[in-house]
């Protein structure tokens, strides 16, 4: 028992210091990772091994060592992969023979560390990701006919553990935790994050509407000749709503979104829409360019688009495709979130397979990594 006690507590601290120390790397995270604190609480059910030492105590032996109970904490997200947590847990009790036994209660206090998943969703607390857990303990016990002295009142814990997020705020969790020598426990629990996630948002911004051209009237002249006054416009024979004089696509379809040159607007590629490295993280900068789509799709509201994700071919192709999966999705989820209604975006994946350059160049690979937006019919 002493044996499997020693070697589980050993892999217990091993691991979540592995973890910790990976989660050191860049503790802090980055602001473009998008992070903003919250605090979150939860609840759950425990498993629990209570195996108090009986050395030197001949008329008690230790009869049952497994037991249950249940806990609840409180939290808050400091950084992008550090948490703090205060939680309180009913641990059970251990029985004795003939007779008699200890209930086992402990407050504590840890440090989290996150790991091992995706910046973006690990800023804001999303996705599946891995923990380990430091703190301090303190022992609470209460006995039953069983003479004892509790040795450390307050001690050393480790735990580590996984989480899976969702982006509504629920969270749960499963994870090992080890007190000192004689209480070790597995848990599973529900978790809330209070408030947004920190995920970008802004106002559409509306660009001016081109100026109409007013009619104009011609002079009459002061000659004894009949003059017919007219009122002419400058022509827009396609009606795309930009000028004869100022079309470079003439003849666009009646009704298709056009931009300021009159040539489509939804046909590739729309520079500037970028992400952080090798996450679903929109930069700054690519807000304000969808901004200009949000426009564009309100001023033709019957429009619905594709929204087709690229990358190039660094890393494994299923990697690439599952990032271009959580591009697309992240860009479609954006639009909707600006008010444009999900049914006319229809986001989809290509990873890696459709490059439009060499691959083999910086240059290339930057032309690669790109959203097109087309234009269903």
């Amino acid at each position: 028992m002493n044996v499997r006690r020693t070697v589980a507590n050993t892999v217990l601290v091993v691991s979540s210091l592995s973890l910790t120390a990976c989660g050191f790397v860049g503790i802090g995270g980055s602001r473009s990772e998008e992070f903003k604190g919250r605090f979150y609480g939860g609840a759950g059910g425990l498993v629990s091994r209570l195996d108090p030492r009986v050395r030197g105590v001949s008329e008690f032996s230790v009869d049952d060592t497994v037991s249950g109970g249940g806990s609840v904490l409180l939290g808050y997200d400091i950084l992008p992969r550090f948490s703090i947590e205060a939680n309180y847990s009913i641990l059970g009790d251990s029985t004795f023979n003939p007779s008699g036994s200890i209930d086992y209660d402990v407050g504590a206090i840890s440090a989290l560390i996150y790991g091992f998943n995706d910046a973006g969703d690990r800023a804001r607390r999303e996705g599946f990701s891995l923990f380990g857990r430091l703190g301090v303990g303190v022992l609470d016990n209460d006995s039953d006919n069983v003479p004892f002295d509790r040795v450390n009142d307050a001690n050393f814990l480790v735990g580590i553990g996984a989480e899976y997020g969702l982006a509504n705020g629920l969270g749960f969790r499963l994870e090992a935790v080890s007190h000192d020598e004689d209480v070790q426990y597995g848990q599973a629990a529900l978790l809330y994050r209070f408030g947004s996630s920190g995920r970008s948002r802004s106002t559409p911004v509306r660009a001016p509407s081109a100026p109409v051209a007013s009619p104009q009237r011609l002079p009459v002249s002061n000659t004894t000749e009949s003059l017919v006054i007219t009122e002419s416009s400058p022509l827009d024979s396609d009606q795309d709503g930009v000028l004869d004089t100022s079309d470079d696509c003439a003849g666009t379809p009646l009704g298709t979104p056009v931009d300021s040159t009159g040539c489509a607007y939804f046909e590739g590629a729309i520079d500037g829409v970028n992400f952080m490295s090798g996450s679903d993280t929109l930069t700054p900068d690519s807000l304000g360019v969808l901004n200009d789509v949000v426009d564009v799709l309100n001023q033709y509201p019957q429009a619905r688009i594709s929204i087709g994700a690229h990358t190039d071919s660094q890393g494994p192709g299923d990697s690439n495709l599952e990032l271009s999966k959580r591009r697309a999705v992240s860009v479609t989820r954006y639009l909707v979130e600006q008010g444009i209604d999900g049914s006319r975006l229809a986001p989809r994946a290509f990873g890696e397979t459709e490059p439009r350059a060499s691959n083999d160049t910086k240059e290339g690979r930057a032309a690669n990594r790109r959203v097109e937006f087309i234009l269903l019919q």
